[in-house]
């Protein structure tokens, strides 16, 4: 439905202007990334600028009468994202206000123009629906689609399903961005570009191993030095320990010209600080002489030499020297005593809180988590109140998978961090929105450095990021372009190229930018950002068109991040490959796989990404039907998620064993589950409960909860965004729609739900789906009375599902196939159908497929045996038929109880049709009194059947 509003028409408000006729929205030229539904919203209010809109005129705007929806929350859904869109806050609003009870007003001025409509080019920023690019989360396990559980992974764009940190990427985020080269170009004034300068590091020439610590030392309180001010733009001491990792250079002589060249390229340094030391002296009055060379990166001309002495007591004296004489000799001012004040402040104020520190630190920088966290509460022990020390143990927290603790420092760090600098303060407050996941807030405080020193591709790539986590995907590209338009070296630096990679939608131009970083990386000598890119090429491989390339890609990373001591790296491209090899039904190798992962991390005191891993080996088991496995490891999973204060990851883990239960029959224990599920994500994020209110749904409709299991289905389809991308959850929770209205009678409906699963399955090419949507298809044909139509979508469906080893997908759709076949009078044939689906059925414990399947069975006997209703086969399909009547009441399975009952009444009213009519109509009564509508229409259609039967047979008179 198009706005009403002329289709010439651009509207002007702010630094924005939506075009209507190409359905665009842009920010200073800019395009910015919004969805249909806001983006009509948007148009409706602004060409009613000043009045109020009610929800009910936007309700009718946005869907046609007939929609299943929840219209409030989807509204409030929409309304969500148009403000993110155009940066405004629903608190204090700059451009649209909430008029309680009554609706929406536009409130900043509003200018319109006319333009000539020109055709819409297929880049449109409007976004497209979710299926035309498969998202990369999404993966079935083998066979329990109609049951799925939860892979976790790393990189979901799914709101189920979670990030885990920097190290597990995320390639698909919440609103997938167009391609780079749709995006406008845009004039800016030029940047300045400071100075940039890279502190190498400090050999210890005395090399007594108790003095190890000062090497660190002095090389971060020589960075705060000339970081001070900020006049000069300081290389990180993590991107050094990297490349050192990556691609070493000598401690001990002048470096050759070649090497500076490569360092300067690696690290994007203009000049380059290499040092040693030597302490002498007995404890209590130790001296130390610091010798510092600097060198120009691109001629490696040795620009200055210094030396300075002093006692170990104060060590920042003697930095503070060495600072002095640096500043001078590139042309940058002293400090000013603010500034000097800012660099104390960033600096720990006692030799043991320096000590540990800086052993904390070393120990970061070279993955090992476990022993930076334990140095780095000494420090904070030494010095509370030093800021910096409560962040690195905030990232050693985040490394080790304690979300929990890690907000508690980095609040801690916020707290105390008044006194430092200001780049120091921006930093800090974005580690600290981070940790809460308020991506907003952290792009605000990112925002605010990378405009104060556009010319630092850190603060950029900073900003980018949390652009991305918050959703608005344009934004993120557009500062990626900010990046590019820098001068070299800058502009080319490979992490550029990688940080697009990783939010295009494209993945045919997300691996050509990958080869670009590939190469880049093997030529600067950079093998960590190397085995990154490796990484993202394999998952981009593994949840693409050829999945077979993606191991060998993740097999290289893991032996670069091994190699380099980065355990959790190497063991998160072991978990790839095994979520790789489940996919592909290879469960033993898979599970195999994942304790491999496990044993890399082992000793770690590691959670988030041990959960995760037991989270998806649970799955494997569960697919190999060995549920008691799989409920242990998911409870493990659970518990480490519990000990990583990860609730969003305790609700999946609690979805999944709910899953088992189901499977098991236990429908009580799984519905507790769900509902503890449901509280955990309520906990975190109240919109993001969909997975677990369509299991919900689906199993108050086997109970006969009909109205109860529609509300929640509708519930489910409105907390699944469709352009977040998760089409497998979406659809799902749209088969269980469909469902519940077949249930209801209201064929047309679930017709409607089936068809457009179907139609996104086959956009995204997922054929075990597409198969499931196509047996869904075929059962609605039975309902419908086209058995003919049914037959070949169930072949079609089985061949799909044996090729798949799916044997639970296989056993339904062989119950339905017979179902078909006996509607057609095909009795032989119906009879190898159910007696096939009987035999799959065994390798599951699932009683929704057990009890189909002997119903069906019986159905076919009493078929075969219809001229005799004594026959012994009668009476044992009717045995049969009571012992799954029995067997569905006790575990609650009410539709099935009731479709138990259907048959037998069916077969009574041949042998006695008034007992059988009786049977009959009690039952019509009772399942139409739970909704049970197309039951009861059956019932009644028996009834009348046989009434036909018995006007037909009357002798004349």
């Amino acid at each position: 439905m198009q706005p009403a509003v002329s289709s010439a028409q651009v509207f002007k408000f702010g630094l924005f202007e939506a075009d209507v006729a190409r359905s665009t929205l842009t920010r200073n030229g800019v395009r910015v990334k919004i969805q249909d539904q806001p983006f009509r919203v948007l148009i409706l209010l602004l060409d009613h600028p000043g009045e109020i809109v009610s929800r009910e005129e936007l309700r009718h705007k946005l869907w046609p009468e007939g929609t299943y929806v929840d219209f409030d929350g989807s509204l409030n859904v929409i309304l969500k994202k148009l403000r993110a869109a155009i940066d405004d806050d629903s608190d204090n609003p700059r451009f649209v206000e909430t008029v309680p009870r009554r609706g929406y007003r536009f409130i900043a001025p509003v200018a319109v123009s006319g333009v000539k409509a020109e055709p819409i080019s297929a880049s449109s920023a409007v976004a497209q629906p979710p299926s035309a690019v498969p998202d990369s989360s999404v993966i079935s396990p083998s066979h329990l689609r109609k049951r799925p559980e939860h892979l976790i992974y790393m990189l979901s764009a799914l709101a189920l399903l979670v990030g885990l940190g920097s190290a597990w990427l995320v390639w698909h985020q919440q609103h997938s961005v167009a391609n780079s080269a749709n995006v406008a170009s845009q004039s800016s004034p030029p940047v300045t570009l400071r100075k940039s300068i890279a502190v190498l590091g400090f050999r210890n020439v005395s090399g007594r191993a108790d003095d190890t610590w000062l090497a660190t030392a002095f090389s971060e309180m020589l960075s705060t030095e000339l970081a001070g001010g900020e006049k000069l733009r300081l290389i990180s001491g993590e991107d050094v320990a990297n490349l050192r990792l990556s691609s070493p250079w000598s401690q001990t002589d002048t470096l050759d010209q070649e090497t500076t060249s490569r360092i300067g390229t690696a690290l994007n340094s203009d000049l380059l600080v290499l040092g040693s030391f030597t302490a002498t002296g007995q404890s209590g009055h130790e001296r130390v002489r610091v010798d510092v060379r600097l060198q120009d990166a691109k001629t490696g001309e040795i620009l200055s030499e210094i030396a300075e002495t002093g006692g170990t007591q104060d060590l920042f004296q003697v930095v503070s020297g060495i600072g002095s004489h640096l500043r001078e000799r590139v042309g940058v001012p002293d400090l000013e005593d603010l500034d000097e004040a800012g660099v104390l402040a960033s600096l720990p104020l006692n030799r043991e809180a320096a000590r540990f520190y800086s052993l904390g630190l070393a120990r970061l920088r070279q993955f090992d988590a476990v022993a930076a966290k334990d140095l780095l509460q000494e420090a904070c022990s030494a010095d509370p109140k030093f800021s910096l020390a409560h962040l690195m143990l905030a990232r050693a927290w985040a490394q080790l998978g304690y979300e929990q603790k890690r907000k508690e420092e980095t609040k801690k760090s916020l707290d105390l961090s008044t006194d430092l600098p200001r780049v120091g303060r921006l930093l800090v407050q974005g580690d600290y929105y981070e940790s809460l996941a308020d991506h907003e807030k952290a792009a605000s405080a990112y925002r605010v450095l990378f405009e104060l020193y556009p010319d630092s591709v850190e603060y950029g790539l900073h900003l980018s990021a949390a652009q991305a986590a918050a959703g608005h995907g344009s934004q993120a590209l557009e500062t990626l372009h900010q990046l590019r338009r820098l001068p070299l070296p800058s502009s080319g630096d490979p992490r550029i190229d990688l940080a697009e990679a990783k939010i295009m939608e494209s993945k045919v131009d997300a691996l050509k930018l990958i080869q670009k970083v590939l190469a880049k990386a093997s030529s600067q000598g950079q093998t960590l950002l190397y085995a990154q890119a490796k990484w993202l090429e394999c998952m981009i491989l593994i949840y693409g068109d050829h999945p077979e390339l993606g191991p060998a890609s993740c097999q290289e990373a893991h032996d670069i991040f091994l190699s380099a001591g980065n355990r959790l790296g190497a063991a998160d491209s072991l978990r790839l490959i095994g979520d790789s090899q489940g996919a592909e039904g290879h469960l033993e190798e898979a599970i195999a796989t994942y304790q491999r992962a496990l044993k890399a991390m082992e000793g770690m005191g590691e959670h988030e990404k041990t959960g995760a891993l037991l989270n998806n080996m649970a799955i494997d088991f569960a697919n190999q039907g060995r549920l008691d496995r799989a409920e242990q490891f998911y409870r493990e999973a659970k518990s480490h998620f519990e000990q990583a204060g990860d609730q969003r990851n305790v609700a999946i883990a609690l979805s999944n064993i709910a899953d088992i239960f189901y499977l098991r029959g236990d429908l009580s224990g799984a519905a507790r589950l769900y509902e503890q599920g449901l509280q955990a994500v309520a906990s975190v994020d109240p919109s993001d409960p969909g997975y677990l209110l369509y299991r919900l749904a689906d199993l108050e409709l086997a109970q006969g909860r009909v109205q109860e299991a529609h509300d929640r289905a509708k519930k489910a389809l409105a907390a699944f965004p469709l352009e977040n991308g998760g089409y497998q959850y979406v659809t799902g929770g749209m088969i269980v729609l469909g469902e519940v209205l077949e249930a209801e009678g209201d064929l047309a409906g679930a017709r409607q739900q089936y068809e457009q699963t179907l139609a996104m399955r086959q956009k995204v090419g997922e054929i075990g789906l597409v198969q499931e949507s196509e047996a869904e298809l075929a059962e609605l044909a039975l309902q419908e009375g086209r058995p003919e139509q049914a037959e070949p979508l169930l072949r079609g469906a089985i061949a799909e599902f044996e090729n798949e080893k799916s044997d639970p997908d296989a056993s339904n759709a062989y119950t339905l196939l017979s179902r078909a076949l006996l509607m057609q009078g095909k009795v032989g044939e119906a009879r190898k159908a159910a007696e096939r689906a009987t035999t799959l059925s065994l390798t599951s414990s699932d009683p929704a497929l057990k009890l189909p399947a002997a119903i069906q069975s019986a159905r076919v006997e009493m078929a075969s045996a219809s001229h005799s209703t004594e026959s012994s086969s009668v009476s044992a399909a009717r045995q049969e038929l009571r012992s799954a009547e029995t067997t569905a009441r006790k575990l609650g399975y009410y539709n099935l109880e009731c479709e138990a009952r259907l048959a037998l009444g069916e077969q009574e009213l041949k042998s006695n049709p008034r007992s059988g009519r009786a049977q009959l109509a009690a039952l019509a009564t009772e399942t139409r009194g739970h909704g049970l509508e197309l039951l009861a229409r059956h019932a009644e259609q028996a009834i009348t059947a046989a009434s036909t039967v018995v006007a037909a047979n009357k002798p004349a008179r």
